[in-house]
């Protein structure tokens, strides 16, 4: 058995029967031991599993360690201690049993007979441990001292295929796919035969019928319990569960187990949605059983990551589909699934497209990760930006995959890359695709960088909001942005967007501070991020529209319609000047028509402040910031594109995307979005996009794309698209006497008490003039083993030495 649920499942295979009994007494059509065939058998059959079958259980987890006897009649003594352990004389029965243990056949007919069964159940969990230090120990187990046999499993296929020569003996092997699956050469090689069964997690519905049946040591269902006057259960809060274990019997277990103990403790009933909501986000996975790596480098990392986002944005790929080297450690193919496996994914099969039965070979699945155990992950990563950014994702309302879905999928995407950027830059005017545009010089406060999924706008809604739909109409400006927009961050529309931008981007600046003349005031970066509730803040309120998935050349008038969407109803609902808040309308896309191409000299956006702009004439008229023209609140009038007061249009040019999103990406994304449909052109581009934002991350490297002065520090190789720190052209920073790292560590990394007498002791001899010097494989050289402390040293002597240059 491998899939979800397993060890449930296996411990409690007797109440599985007892639950299924009619189902399975007219589908065991014949069975060990009894004669004949048909209904009576299935019933003489599930009588048989139910009164005379002995269970058993063997956790390899658990399993006796080494000491001195080999692991078959280790494993006899363990199944004889289970079995007769709850019975009266259990020293006197076991010794009688164990007589016979060098003899498989009389010792489990002496076993039989002390028990008074006819069968035996036999569970054995976790196989996916026997290659290590603790079974190879095992003389019979090891394959150096047995050259006949190659690996372990085959050693454990032949000690179990003496004991399978009984026909009375059931067992059931658990364990991960790649720990089943791949092992049927194995146990031929022994004469046992695996018979494969894959458990689903629970769907909905499944999910709300385990809970149901859950009942406290009082006899009452948790459901009584949780909500006395309801209890039946509620739908959202069914709903909630699954949306917070994906549906997979450990984790569901888990929560209800864990809101039991809260509900008894803390006296807590009848909880609201909200309430029960917080509740359940606070629950941690204790992951114990988890097979997701920790400590990963940076090459794991990236395909957990691409992996985690193909399961988020639920692409689609066939159960035997393999992946070539290049995407993993070396060389040799490996299943999607193996690959998934290791990290702890589960699957789930698509609904068949189109009439008739699918081969198993062309049979669709997608993968799944519950969000509980993401929790545990992002806390070991939790400096990771993308890390964060994935944990906002949960849950997504994705379409269904086809090509109208696309542009959902590349919203998603496009978000990860501009949040990532953002935290690594320290201007917006650093990223190109904001080249020209009001907020150029804004300083970005990377505290504030974060995601959020919103609601999305549709046009069909005649009421302001839909709970249902989750989408607001775009008469509701006012309402969303109250609710919503009321502090900074990068806003992902939850579904697909018709009627408003794919992506806002909200960020505000202090008034005195404004950061177009921050560079001028001599002020520090910490003053400059200095953020006081006293200040009034002027507000930059981002639509960004993405065409890059669209086939067709962007023409004017279809920027007149992304206007229309965004500046407009935004211009006419939020008050702009009297707010000061600032309208920017940016308009992304791949190819443009000669129309709007022509607008572009020297790799700048186009860019329309507020006044009318004729198309057809191409005349631009470009008001000063002070001398703002009326202009009419649509652009029904099909000459010209209307721009309002405190707004700004700004078309990125095809250029600056490449730059944005760096050559290599840029040509990733166009395989993520082709034709084919296999995973190959999904998961590895996937992977490589991400990993160009992990590796930087990783490497502490400053933002892509550096301005004419940083070249003294960093150079961009534009072949590979990778930045490396260079010698040419660098300036030492004169080198103090002495460098205060205690002060550093505390002040500019934050570190506690516990941390910098950790840190401080490995650094104290580095000089200042060596801090450019410094990387995280440097840091690790030097002793700091901790990843999380190398990348909060690496970032502030970043922000260190770029203080120290600019001033």
């Amino acid at each position: 058995m491998y899939g979800s649920g397993k060890t449930i499942l296996g411990k409690h295979f007797r109440e599985f029967v007892l639950l299924n009994r009619q189902v399975l007494e007219k589908d065991i059509i014949e069975f060990p031991g009894i004669d004949g065939s048909g209904v009576s058998a299935g019933e003489r059959a599930v009588e048989a599993l139910l009164n005379e079958t002995l269970y058993v259980n063997v956790d390899l987890r658990d399993f006796p360690r080494f000491d001195g006897e080999d692991f078959k009649p280790t494993l006899i003594k363990t199944i004889s201690e289970k079995a007769v352990g709850s019975l009266p004389n259990e020293s006197e029965l076991l010794a009688k049993v164990l007589e016979n243990r060098k003899d498989p056949e009389k010792w489990l007919k002496s076993l039989f007979q002390v028990t008074n069964k006819r069968y035996l159940f036999l569970f054995i969990d976790e196989i996916g441990l026997l290659p290590s230090r603790k079974f190879y120990q095992f003389p019979d187990l090891d394959p150096q001292r047995n050259p006949r046999k190659p690996n372990v499993y085959c050693l454990f296929f032949r000690v179990l295929s003496s004991l399978l020569i009984q026909r009375f003996v059931n067992c059931y092997l658990a364990g991960r796919s790649d720990a089943i699956i791949t092992k049927q050469e194995d146990a031929i090689s022994s004469r046992v035969n695996l018979d494969f069964v894959r458990l689903d997690p629970f769907s909905e519905d499944s999910t709300k019928l385990f809970i149901r049946g859950m009942k406290i040591s009082t006899g009452e269902t948790a459901l009584q319990l949780l909500f006395p006057k309801h209890p039946e259960g509620h739908d959202w809060f069914f709903k909630q569960v699954y949306n917070y274990t994906e549906g997979v019997p450990l984790y569901v277990r888990h929560v209800m187990q864990v809101l039991v103990n809260t509900c008894i403790h803390n006296k807590l009933y009848n909880l609201t949605e909200d309430e029960m909501y917080a509740r359940i986000e606070e629950i941690s996975s204790y992951v114990v059983y988890s097979t997701t790596l920790m400590n990963m480098n940076p090459n794991t990392l990236k395909v957990f990551s691409a992996l985690l986002l193909s399961s988020i944005l639920e692409y689609e790929f066939q159960v035997f589909e393999t992946v070539y080297g290049g995407l993993v450690l070396g060389e040799s193919s490996r299943y999607v699934l193996d690959i998934a496996n290791n990290f702890g994914f589960y699957y789930e099969y698509c609904p068949n497209k189109g009439p008739g039965q699918v081969d198993v070979t062309q049979q669709r699945i997608k993968l799944v990760f519950p969000k509980i155990v993401f929790k545990a992950i992002k806390e070991e990563y939790r400096d990771y930006p993308l890390m964060r950014y994935l944990d906002f994702l949960f849950p997504l309302n994705v379409p269904a995959e086809s090509r109208s879905s696309l542009g959902f999928r590349f919203e998603v995407i496009f978000a990860a890359i501009l949040y990532v950027r953002c935290c690594l830059s320290r201007r917006l005017g650093e990223l190109s695709i904001f080249h020209q545009s009001f907020v150029e010089d804004v300083v970005w406060e990377i505290e504030k960088c974060r995601v959020r999924t919103v609601p999305s706008f549709h046009s069909e809604l005649k009421t302001s909001y839909s709970a249902k739909e989750q989408s607001y109409s775009p008469n509701a400006w006012k309402e969303f942005y109250d609710k919503f927009l009321w502090e900074d961050g990068i806003f992902l529309p939850n579904r697909l967007n018709s009627n408003g931008p794919d992506i806002l981007v909200r960020v505000s600046v202090p008034i005195d501070d404004d950061s177009s003349s921050s560079d001028e005031s001599g002020s520090s970066l910490t003053e400059m991020l200095m953020d006081t509730s006293s200040k009034k803040r002027r507000i930059y309120l981002i639509g960004i529209a993405l065409k890059y998935y669209h086939s067709s050349r962007v023409s004017v008038g279809m920027i007149k319609e992304e206007v229309d969407k965004f500046l407009v109803p935004v211009s006419s609902q939020l008050d702009l000047e009297e707010n000061d808040i600032w309208a920017i309308q940016l308009v992304v896309s791949t190819i443009y028509n000669n129309e709007v191409s022509s607008h572009f000299t020297e790799k700048q956006n186009w860019v329309m402040n507020t006044g009318v702009y004729y198309e057809r004439r191409f005349e631009k008229k470009r008001p000063s910031p002070g001398a703002w023209q009326d202009a009419s609140s649509s652009n029904s009038d099909k000459e010209g594109l209307h721009i309002g007061p405190n707004c700004q249009l700004v078309v990125c040019s095809v250029d600056n995307l490449k730059d944005f999103l760096g050559q290599q990406v840029y040509e990733q994304l166009q395989k993520v979005y082709s034709d084919n449909e296999s995973v190959l052109m999904k998961l590895d581009p996937l992977a490589k996009l991400l990993g160009r934002n992990l590796e930087r991350l990783w490497r502490g490297d400053v933002p892509m794309e550096p301005e004419p002065s940083q070249m003294n520090i960093v150079s961009t190789r534009t072949d590979t698209d990778e930045m490396e720190v260079e010698d040419m052209r660098r300036e030492r920073i004169p080198s103090d006497k002495s460098f205060d790292w205690n002060t550093f560590l505390r002040e500019q990394c934050g570190f506690s008490d516990e941390q910098v007498s950790y840190c401080l002791p490995k650094l104290k001899e580095v000089p200042s003039d060596m801090l450019a010097d410094i990387t995280l494989d440097i840091l690790q050289e030097l002793g700091i083993d901790k990843f999380i402390l190398r990348l909060k040293i690496r970032t502030a002597i970043k922000a260190y030495l770029s203080k120290r240059i600019h001033n």
